[in-house]
């Protein structure tokens, strides 16, 4: 609804005549229940997001546009039948987390898919045609560390021989005679029959050998001494079962981490061995090794490694060069070996028990498996997949079996599951990469169908990051991996997206799981896998400030549409909807600022609030302008100084249109109040940003507003002040105690200052500038309120005729409550300013505007309050004038009296008919004014009394003893503590005024005698000269000069010593524009040194600085010295030939402040030259 300017006036007018027909304060008083029921709001939100809920959100469950497909009936049954197969084929020791009885795990496998028994027994029996899988060892060669120095530079060169020991049957290796003896056996007279004593069963003993393995062991053997150990082998040692490490070059702490596999055809009872060699020569065991392993067709070995280290020893015994040296070896039981591998330090073992070794070795050693099924030995593709789905079904079954609720499920798996799984990854070979990534697949897919809690979901991912290792993936992994994390993190964005539907900001358990999604969506992007996998995805802080918009406006829009209904009954509807809509926002606001800023801020560094709010202020905005130009038309956009320019027109209009424009204007205020406290929360948006938010400035659309409130608050205050004063009168004063100093009018009108304070406060306007604007335009329309009150008051005495009676008995408790009424009134309004706040407004508006203009305005906003309040206190002095102006006749007795009255009358007897006098007059109004109203009586009475007595001595045509005046000051004195006294309460500092001071001087003129006299007057000069030296240009003279000298009193020889040094900055009284001056030096008073002479200094020509430099001697003796009212009393002078001398200034000394003078603490003897110098500013006596 447009309102054009006569609708404004219609506006006004209807509201005044509102409140002459509906109450009193009727408008304030609702402007104050809207701003207590905006205090109630704020209140309820504030407490609303205090008190957090601990009861759990409703989840958000992700609905796919295509649902992810599962497993087919025949897919399901190979999976389980793979399960049957992993159960069986157990491999390696069971760890004490695992389960051992292969009942149990088929059991709980059985359970998990769901299966009958038949269809149980049907799948098992499938699962057992399977052939057996190959068994495999990966061995991990790491490190050794203190290994035995074999060279003569103090190190090794240490290399790893290891292979499988496979289970003897009956055969037995030949045996050469002259075999060669290693390094580290010692006993050289050990000949070839006990050779099997210190041969390859000696360095097995930690093996677990059978009876037939120790038999054959024993077994001796011959061979012909031109059968070389190479050929004894070369139908007999498959490559596969002898591997060697690198060589590692001058160190007893090698580092190899060299991997190897080997196959274990025949079963559990091999046994892995290695040994380590110190490398000596080009042709070595090393070398042998190596051919040997050319050598195909072996199905068994046992002393294949001595056998090796004979054969390099007979190869490179023709060429005498050296041998390699034995440095340990390590023997570990295939069927030792636990199903979760071996990662340790093994320490090294000889070949006998004389043998010198030492040291350790670190081995990783784990079994897996191989399938004979066709596929590639390193393709476990198959296997991931699989082993994805397993522990997907386990996760479900595990729920399922969950008594509590399911979101506070931990993980954990069963002990059953746990070892299924397990023996899955190792017969499949899945690295711990791909289990943690399998894990990591499983958890998130079956949390996007049931809810997991997040701290799972985080250790999994944690589980992910640590695991990972760079090109650990291939690429069907890696996109499987991918898959995972973009269907995640789609459903995370999407619980954000209604993150204040999910994660209600007042619910503890909601913002802590809000808090671990967030860690985890940042634990994703900060993860080295996730950006391997998926290297084009957007940088986290687009993503989530585009959902953080994405969510915002939906929400916004939902409450919008909520709230602001369409075809609402009225234009008030439509600004109450919009503050409720605003209202909305504030609570939003507050959950953002308290709750879900900090979340963000501490897991992802950023700030929710400032991307939510920026995007809410655009469009809320938008609907309250929209809301505002329909009620306020353009007037919106105008400036608060054009619209108080514009004048108002007088109109009338009926009730309900002033009844339907008052519930408006609460509607609006209601709705500028909510905008004032959204617009707090704007300084938790960055700086950069906070200057481009349009709430910012929403105050520039409610300057109409403000001016139709203040038009209609003055004109209800002025209607209130007549209709108060018009109810005084027809009540009259009809029982008025003591205690009743005032009348009800001035309580109504002092509240309704009050009220507009409030009011004021209330606005909290926040622009300065137009704020102080407002401020002037309240001042000025409160101090014509002042006005109208004090003069429509005081008409009401001037209807009683109250100037024209001598008779005010019958009018004092009248004219008391008039009195006081006014008073209060006047300082109601002259701390009106004060609690407007207008000084803090001022020194707010200097920071950002110029002071000449913070300067105008406050000039402006005093003199409005003190022209105001100096009117009002001249009206109070007025009407109390009339009191004391028919006592004026009776003050002149009661003077004439103490003026008269014979000298041998004490003043006590001479003052006290006045004191009854007023003590008689002032009673009752002692009664009825207040304190301040009668201190301005007294002050009156007081004045009057002061006026009277000066005349009275300044008109004496007789001279009057000294005595008299001695007596009539005493008498003045006696009067100035009757009024000081608590009684009374008027200050001394009050009390003497000018005329005061003057009387007080007359009077001590008249009682002293002429000498007296005389030092008085020096005693005076001698205080202006003080206060002349202590300002350059003192209010009493001109500048006329410095003058520069020293003074010395000399006790022994009672002289006085006064050296003129100079003068500067004289004025000039020649025509040239300089003077010839001269000091002349007299003691004053004359009386006190009649013996002593005035002396002068030379005449220095055409100079205003001239330099004297003159010593002057007075012969004083020591009482002379000490005599009161001593002056030093310096004269310059222009000398002038033709005419008289010209008077340049003058200038005194108190003698007492001469150096020297004996009743001085200092009065040693010292040269007039050490003596520090003296500057006197010059003075005119005209200027006194």
């Amino acid at each position: 609804m447009l309102v054009s300017p006569q609708q404004e006036s219609k506006f006004s007018a209807a509201l005044s005549k509102r409140f002459e027909n509906e109450g009193v304060h009727s408008f304030l008083e609702n402007f104050e229940a809207v701003a207590q029921k905006h205090e109630q709001r704020r209140q309820k939100i504030k407490k609303e997001g205090e008190n957090e809920i601990e009861k759990s959100p409703l989840e958000y469950r992700l609905t796919f546009g295509e649902k992810p497909q599962g497993l087919t009936q025949n897919e399901y049954e190979l999976l389980y039948i793979e399960t049957l197969y992993t159960i069986k084929h157990k491999i390696g020791t069971t760890a004490s987390k695992y389960s051992v009885g292969e009942n149990d795990l088929y059991a709980y496998a059985q359970e998990a898919f769901g299966l009958s028994n038949e269809d149980h027994q049907r799948l098992l029996a499938k699962a057992n045609e399977e052939k057996p899988p190959i068994l495999i060892l990966n061995v991990e060669i790491v490190e050794a560390k203190d290994l035995e120095a074999k060279d003569a530079n103090g190190f090794s060169d240490p290399y790893c021989m290891l292979g499988i020991v496979p289970e003897i049957r009956k055969f037995v290796i030949p045996q050469q005679v002259n075999s060669g003896v290693s390094s580290d056996e010692e006993g050289a007279n050990v000949n070839s029959s006990n050779d099997h004593k210190l041969g390859f069963m000696k360095r097995l003993k930690s093996f677990r050998k059978s009876t037939i393995r120790r038999a054959q062991g024993r077994e001796k053997t011959t061979s012909t001494s031109g059968t070389s150990p190479y050929n004894v082998l070369k139908d007999k040692l498959p490559a596969k079962y002898i591997q060697t490490t690198d060589v590692k070059k001058a160190t007893l702490n090698p580092t190899w981490i060299e991997k190897f596999r080997f196959d274990i055809e025949s079963g559990k009872t091999e046994t892995f061995h290695l040994d380590i060699w110190d490398h000596d020569d080009e042709f070595s065991v090393f070398e042998a090794a190596k051919k040997l392993n050319q050598v195909q067709g072996f199905k068994g070995l046992n002393r294949y490694f001595k056998q090796i280290a004979q054969s390099a020893r007979t190869n490179c015994s023709t060429e005498g060069s050296h041998i390699d040296d034995f440095l340990g070896s390590v023997n570990l039981k295939i069927s030792e070996i636990p199903s979760t591998g071996i990662d340790k330090w093994f320490s090294l073992e000889g070949r006998s028990e004389n043998s010198k070794v030492r040291g350790q070795i670190h081995i990783r050693a784990k079994l897996t498996t191989r399938e004979d099924r066709g596929i590639r030995e390193e393709d476990n593709w198959t296997d991931i997949k699989q082993h994805v789905e397993l522990l997907q079904i386990f996760i479900d079954h595990e729920l399922n079996k969950f008594k509590g609720e399911k979101n506070l499920w931990t993980g954990e798996l069963s002990r059953d599951a746990e070892t299924i799984l397990h023996q899955h990854a190792i017969q499949g070979d899945i690295t711990d990469i791909q289990r943690s990534m399998c894990r990591w697949i499983s958890y998130s897919k079956k949390h996007l169908e049931r809810p997991l809690t997040h701290k799972l979901l985080l250790n999994i991912t944690t589980q992910l990051e640590q695991t990972w290792k760079s090109t650990a993936l291939s690429r069907d992994e890696s996109d499987m991996l991918t898959e995972a994390f973009t269907l995640f993190l789609n459903h995370c964005f999407n619980q954000l997206t209604k993150i204040r539907e999910i994660f209600p900001a007042n619910n503890k358990i909601a913002i802590e799981k809000l808090e671990q999604l967030l860690t985890i969506i940042g634990k994703l992007y900060s993860m080295e896998v996730f950006h391997y996998c998926c290297p084009f995805q957007n940088n986290l802080q687009y993503e989530l400030t585009s959902i953080i918009k994405t969510g915002t406006i939906e929400w916004f829009d939902r409450m919008v549409s909520q709230i602001t209904k369409p075809r609402l009954r009225s234009d008030e509807d439509i600004l109450r909807n919009t503050s409720e809509l605003v209202y909305v926002i504030i609570a939003d606001a507050y959950s953002a600022v308290k709750y879900y800023n900090p979340v963000f801020e501490s897991t992802i560094k950023m700030a929710f609030y400032n991307i939510s709010f920026k995007k809410i202020d655009e469009k809320l905005m938008d609907i309250v302008i929209k809301a505002l130009e329909e009620e306020l038309g353009d007037q919106i956009h105008q400036s608060p100084s054009k619209l108080l320019e514009s004048k108002e027109l007088d109109s009338i209009d009926t009730p309900t249109f002033a009844a339907s424009a008052e519930q408006i204007s609460l509607a609006l205020f209601e709705l500028y109040l909510s905008l004032h406290e959204l617009a707090k929360y704007k300084i938790y948006v960055n700086e950069t940003d906070r200057v481009n938010l349009k709430i910012t400035q929403y105050q520039m659309y409610f300057g109409a507003a403000v001016k139709k409130w203040l038009s209609v608050a003055r004109n209800k205050i002025l209607h209130r002040i007549e209709r108060s004063i018009e109810k005084d009168k027809a009540e009259g004063i009809v029982t008025i105690t003591h205690n009743t100093k005032f009348t009800p009018s001035s309580l109504d009108v002092s509240n309704c200052f009050s009220q507009i304070s409030q009011f004021w406060r209330r606005l909290a306007w926040p622009d300065i500038i137009s704020s102080i604007t407002y401020l002037i335009k309240i001042t000025e329309d409160m101090a014509n309120a002042t006005r109208l009150y004090a003069t429509l008051v005081e008409g009401k005495l001037n209807t009683r005729k109250f100037y024209e009676t001598n008779d005010l008995t019958y009018y004092t408790q009248e004219l008391s409550l008039t009195v006081n009424d006014i008073e209060r009134i006047r300082e109601s309004f002259k701390t009106l300013p004060i609690e407007l706040s207008y000084d803090k407004l001022l020194v707010a508006a200097e920071k950002f505007h110029p002071i000449a203009v913070v300067d105008e305005y406050r000039k402006k906003i005093e003199t409005t309050v003190a022209m105001c309040s100096q009117e009002i206190t001249d009206r109070i002095y007025q009407i109390l004038s009339k009191v004391v102006t028919n006592m004026e006749m009776d003050f002149k007795q009661y003077l004439f009296h103490i003026i008269e009255a014979p000298e041998l009358i004490s003043y006590q007897e001479t003052v006290q008919p006045l004191f009854t006098f007023l003590d008689t007059r002032t009673l009752p109004y002692r009664d009825f004014l207040i304190k301040q109203n009668f201190t301005r009586l007294l002050e009156l009475i007081w004045s009057v009394l002061v006026d009277q007595l000066l005349s009275e001595i300044e008109k004496v045509s007789t001279p009057r003893s000294t005595l008299s005046y001695t007596r009539l000051t005493r008498a003045l004195d006696s009067i100035v503590d009757y009024f000081n006294s608590d009684e009374q309460c008027l200050s001394r500092e009050l009390l003497k005024t000018d005329k005061y001071k003057l009387i007080k001087k007359l009077l001590k003129y008249h009682s002293t005698d002429t000498y007296s006299l005389i030092k008085l007057y020096y005693q005076e000069k001698v205080q202006e000269q003080e206060r002349a030296n202590l300002s350059n240009q003192p209010a009493y003279s001109t500048d006329l000069g410095k003058l520069y000298c020293r003074a010395y009193y000399h006790l022994k020889e009672e002289t006085l010593y006064i050296e003129i040094l100079s003068c500067k900055n004289l004025k000039p009284c020649d025509p040239n524009g300089l003077s010839d001056p001269y000091v002349e030096i007299q003691l004053c008073p004359k009386f006190l040194y009649p013996h002593i002479e005035k002396q002068q200094t030379v005449i220095v020509k055409k100079t205003l600085n001239p330099l004297f430099n003159e010593k002057f001697e007075f012969r004083l003796t020591e009482k002379e010295s000490n005599l009161s009212g001593g002056v030093i009393h310096f004269t310059v002078m222009d000398h002038d030939l033709m005419w008289s001398n010209d008077f340049e200034g003058e200038a005194f000394l108190d003698m007492s402040k001469v150096f020297g003078i004996p009743h001085e603490s200092n009065s040693e003897n010292r040269p007039l030259d050490e003596l520090k110098q003296i500057e006197l500013a010059l003075t005119h006596p005209k200027g006194k």
